[in-house]
């Protein structure tokens, strides 16, 4: 959550930082997660804004691009992290309970 927030907050400042410094894959995908809503943000900001009047004059198929883009990058990573999740709940259910360190 903490990377999510931090890309999304921080866009691609954000989502470089969080996605180089983290190891876990629920980081990196949290991270890949948060720059797609930041991508989704950015074009609505943009696009709805009185400040930004001819970036997409006669051009309404990019700014719908990029939203699908935006959009497509928040499911890959929050579906990639619950595969994970799922596959690592998986293979541990059959191990006896005990503490284990992944290391990567």
């Amino acid at each position: 959550m903490l990377t999510f927030f931090m890309a999304f907050l921080f866009n691609w400042i954000g989502f470089f930082l969080s996605f180089c410094l983290t190891t876990s894959a629920a980081g990196r995908y949290g991270a890949i997660s948060g720059f797609g809503l930041s991508l989704v943000k950015w074009v609505l900001i943009v696009r709805f804004s009185t400040y930004f009047p001819g970036y997409f004059d006669g051009q309404y198929w990019l700014w719908w691009v990029f939203l699908v883009v935006g959009f497509l990058l928040f499911f890959r990573g929050f579906v990639n992290y619950s595969r994970v999740r799922n596959m690592a709940d998986h293979s541990m259910s059959t191990l006896p309970r005990t503490r284990v360190l992944f290391i990567y």
